[in-house]
């Protein structure tokens, strides 16, 4: 995910002879869509959060791993002297971040919506056992009664209990099973809307670009010390950031509170960052120079993989055990 850090070193090693026209122009996509993928990529989690109204999907450690993460990225930015733009790019991390843990904070400080819920819970159960006392009826009744009425009342009970579990099974099927429609507009045209973002970008910074005389090539100079060691620290922590999320839902075994749409703008940022990489250039020397990026991009694709299948997972599980309940 360090983009910027990315672009430092992109300035430090330019060899347009290793490279052809379509090789840049590729290049320039993917990592224009890369750059698109950044900017929106925590705004699901806030969403999930704030219709949730809480954070306990969320783990702490993840959150602070990759602030500190990004505090690195922007630091090395800074220190390598980069373009406005690409600072500017470093510090929407470090506000995003900011917001998200606002918003853990906040959530996590609020425990009425939790009392609300059991107290709701409370009311049902006691709903419920005053209804099975209404219909038991009472004990100082006959023992016999009228055979007509009593078939009435066993056919009403069984039609309110059929009613009621129908109802049940139709609220879980809404939850762990979502229409087509929503998968189409929850996932697929949110990805489709970042993607055609990132080409329509690299269209107009390539016409700007085109507009403005070319500066006569530079020698190549080495990447300061600095800039490169918090490229490697940056990368090193947003690789171990994933951890103890994986450890938590494990733990919980649940995915509740976590936006799915996140970890897909994480992977397609991530995916298209590397293949803004070696799409470029591939010889041995460039990859080599890029290699902490490169761990850091495809080693983060590595463990998101693991959370989707902890999304389907849990939530296959979670079903199963919902309608065993219900049955």
């Amino acid at each position: 995910m360090s983009y910027t850090n990315f672009i430092a070193a992109a300035g430090a090693s330019n060899n347009a002879t290793l490279t052809t026209p379509l090789r840049e122009t590729l290049a320039g996509i993917s990592s224009s869509t890369s750059l698109a993928c950044w900017i929106v990529l925590l705004l699901p989690q806030l969403i999930e959060q704030w219709k949730l109204k809480s954070s306990e999907g969320l783990s702490a450690g993840f959150i602070l791993i990759w602030f500190i993460g990004d505090l690195a990225n922007l630091s090395g930015a800074l220190w390598a002297g980069l373009l406005p733009g690409v600072i500017l790019l470093a510090v929407w991390f470090c506000i995003a971040d900011g917001m998200l843990i606002s918003s853990y904070l906040y959530y996590s400080r609020k425990p009425a919506h939790k009392h609300h819920h059991h107290h709701h819970h409370h009311n049902d159960a006691t709903a419920a056992a005053e209804e099975g006392r209404v219909e038991t009826g009472n004990e100082n009744q006959p023992l016999l009664a009228d055979a007509t009425t009593g078939s009435a009342t066993t056919g009403t009970k069984r039609k309110s209990s059929s009613r009621r579990k129908s109802q049940r099974r139709d609220s879980l099927a809404s939850l762990v099973a979502p229409e087509a429609t929503n998968i189409w507009t929850s996932y697929v045209l949110p990805l489709a809307f970042v993607l055609l973002a990132g080409f329509v970008g690299y269209l107009f910074s390539s016409h700007s670009a085109s507009n403005v005389p070319e500066k006569p090539p530079v020698a190549d100079e080495p990447m300061k010390a600095g800039p490169e060691i918090l490229g490697y620290l940056s990368a090193v922590l947003y690789l171990g950031a994933r951890l103890p999320q994986i450890y938590q839902n494990h733990k919980k075994r649940s995915v509740h509170g976590l936006s799915l749409l996140f970890f897909l703008f994480s992977v397609f940022g991530n995916v298209t960052y590397a293949g803004g990489i070696l799409l470029y250039r591939n010889d041995i020397d460039y990859v080599w120079h890029y290699l902490p990026w490169l761990l850091g991009s495809l080693g983060t694709v590595f463990e998101d993989m693991i959370i989707f299948l902890q999304f389907y997972v849990y939530s296959r599980h979670n079903s199963q055990h919902g309608s065993a309940i219900i049955d």
